[in-house]
């Protein structure tokens, strides 16, 4: 057993509880390597201010989740999320407790959603770009972009595929190990795997060991994230999109965005209720749960508010003159 889930890691009368919490969520396929070291400082704070088994006041929960001296607001945040995610915990086994009040976050990120439009200039610059040889991103980028965006990865998947993770015959590939340590296999839409055996015809003439990478520069380096985002933003320029500097985006990630907007649009279209799509949708981007999916249900209705129309002419049947409510998406 790894000393964080031994009581005797942590101090005070919650010591009990802080372990069984961190078996409970590796239980659960989480690595949890940082939350421990949070909840120890938790234990000596309230062993400090003497709190009992049964009650943490609110006074102390507002003290503790207070920005530190000299400590960063994305720490401050983490914090407050790991312990919020313990004080939960707690509360379902009778302890009384007082969450940490919700804080909006100033300039919180919107997603990028790029329209047809948009997508269309894009992989036409992409298709278009040069560089020196041996350079493979001219055939590398147009292949990934557009693996990213046809499938909804997040850039760290398609850049860990080794070659034994693309099954071009069944049309499939293999995600291994991804966020929350999961595995999934996602399916290839045919045109995706024109695009994906045209790419092995010109880079993986000679074939490869199976454990090698998929995507690789010429000598068998691997790529990284930064030089991909580099290239991002010149196929950006190129094609005349606005970027609005680092972390303000279009980033990359927002091809997954985009991707899911679309396919909620496209079941709609076909006659699926929205939130009948939503489990498919989270299962086949290998969230944890259908609620870190359900924010495409605001942006695909923003996007296209007759989707709005559509979930409501579904759902009038069974709740007359209810509908949809777009405030509850």
């Amino acid at each position: 057993m790894k000393r964080e889930e031994n009581a005797c890691y942590y101090e005070g009368a919650f010591r009990t509880h802080m372990a069984e919490f961190i078996r409970y969520k590796r239980a659960q396929g989480l690595h949890y390597t940082t939350v421990p070291g949070v909840l120890r400082r938790f234990s000596r704070f309230l062993t400090a201010n003497k709190s009992d088994e049964t009650f943490i006041c609110k006074e102390l929960v507002e003290e503790w989740c207070a920005l530190g001296l000299n400590e960063h607001i994305s720490t401050q945040r983490l914090r407050i999320s790991y312990t919020t995610q313990f004080l939960k915990y707690i509360a379902e086994k009778g302890v009384v407790v007082s969450l940490p009040r919700a804080k909006q976050k100033s300039g919180e990120f919107i997603p990028h959603i790029f329209s047809q439009e948009e997508l269309q200039r894009f992989f036409e610059s992409c298709d278009q770009m040069q560089a020196r040889s041996p350079s493979v991103m001219p055939t590398l980028l147009p292949v990934l972009f557009r693996l990213l965006l046809g499938c909804g990865l997040r850039i760290s998947e398609p850049l860990r595929l080794r070659v034994k993770d693309i099954n071009l015959e069944n049309g499939i590939i293999t995600i291994r190990k991804s966020k929350f340590d999961k595995d999934r296999i996602i399916p290839l839409s045919d045109s995706m795997l024109v695009v994906l055996r045209n790419y092995n015809a010109k880079h993986h003439k000679i074939p490869k060991c199976d454990s090698e990478f998929y995507f690789t520069h010429r000598d068998g380096r691997e790529i990284t994230r930064d030089s991909i985002y580099r290239w991002y933003r010149k196929v950006l320029w190129s094609a005349g999109i606005s970027h609005g500097g680092s972390g303000k985006g279009p980033r990359i990630h927002d091809f997954r965005h985009t991707f899911s907007v679309y396919s909620l649009k496209s079941m709609v279209d076909n006659g699926m209720d929205i939130y009948c799509a939503l489990p498919i949708l989270s299962t086949y981007l290998g969230h944890t749960s259908v609620s870190a999916t359900s924010q495409y249900v605001r942006l695909t209705q923003d996007m296209f508010p007759e989707i709005v129309e559509k979930a409501s002419a579904v759902t009038a049947f069974v709740i007359p003159g209810g509908g949809c409510h777009e405030q509850n998406a």
